[in-house]
């Protein structure tokens, strides 16, 4: 069940702009965050005594599908982050390396590095990581395989580069009382933190039996297509990267007519650091005074399947901006 029947509520200090499209209510949004605070509380790790359910982040990735509404819980968001995320249904994403370029050289749109494309064209509401990054500069993603980080930064005009997060989910919950299908692109099994984890060929068998128990929301089907389905228990991790620092695509379904309750997954992310170590220094014609990006820089380096429905900022921001 994505919302419960109501149960006693909590004191909530903030108020929600209901975004287009969504057919829930402010009482359905609040219902759900209750009870996503609920779960997270429970689990011991993530609240100081302090700490309420204001301290919890809420957004609705596609606005039109009710499945989608997050919970996140943000404990750090820096070089590393750690969140506790309740959702039923995690939409199809990977996360892509950004480049920043010289406009004068690369005016975006059609004009960008063979091999590459213009995040503006597919990253609703894209912006840059802070205010030290011009918005004016043309920003672009890795498009085809043959392209690396290493050729664009030979490209004349290169400035700089976001690096996107790799992420490792771990399942928190009971599996008998919410269980969760991953779906994740099948070069990860390929990495060796995933090949380093015995227990995943048995999660694959059960994704390959089960999958087809899980729900897809009417209005993403083929979200997962192409997916691999991965069924974890509690305790058990999903490294969600590729050796190559490619973008790794992953969703995931808790819609199952045995769950009795939310999914709470626990991620820890971080930028991969060989990478950061390798790139090149930013160009100082243009970078001067550029700060580097910090937390996980979703609002530039998420890159959505069906990136022109989702909604991107949040309907309310926790103690810590995630």
């Amino acid at each position: 069940m994505i919302f419960p029947e109501t149960i006693m509520s909590l004191e909530f200090s903030r108020s929600i702009v209901i975004p287009e499209g969504s057919t829930l209510s402010e009482s359905d949004y609040f219902d759900f965050l209750d009870r996503a605070y609920r779960l997270m509380k429970a689990a011991g790790i993530y609240f100081a005594p302090e700490e309420g359910p204001d301290t919890v982040e809420l957004a609705h990735i596609i606005p039109q599908v009710p499945e989608t509404v997050i919970a996140l819980y943000v404990g750090i968001n820096d070089a590393v982050c750690n969140k506790g995320l309740v959702t039923s249904f995690l939409v199809r994403h990977g996360h892509s390396n950004v480049f920043a370029f010289d406009p004068q050289v690369y005016s975006g749109g059609e004009d960008v590095p063979s091999g590459t494309v213009d995040t503006r064209t597919v990253l609703s509401e894209f912006e840059p990581p802070n205010a030290s990054w011009n918005p004016s500069w043309t920003y672009v993603v890795i498009e085809d395989p043959w392209r690396t980080p290493e050729s664009i930064w030979r490209e004349k005009g290169y400035i700089d580069m976001i690096a996107a997060k790799f992420e490792d989910f771990t399942l928190l919950s009971d599996e008998r009382v919410a269980s969760v299908c991953f779906f994740i692109d099948e070069r990860a099994f390929d990495h060796p933190v995933n090949r380093g984890r015995i227990y995943l060929d048995d999660a694959r068998r059960r994704g390959e039996r089960s999958a087809s128990e899980y729900g897809i929301p009417g209005l993403l089907r083929g979200e997962t297509e192409g997916l691999v389905p991965v069924i974890l228990h509690r305790g058990e991790k999903l490294y969600v990267a590729t050796p190559d620092h490619s973008p790794c695509a992953h969703a995931w379904s808790a819609l199952h007519p045995a769950n009795r309750e939310l999914p709470l997954v626990n991620e820890n992310s971080a930028v991969p650091l060989d990478l950061i170590v390798a790139k090149p220094p930013a160009n100082p014609a243009f970078a001067r005074h550029l700060i580097p990006a910090h937390g996980s820089a979703d609002m530039t380096t998420d890159m959505f399947f069906r990136g022109s429905m989702v909604c991107r900022r949040p309907l309310l921001e926790g103690g810590v901006k995630g």
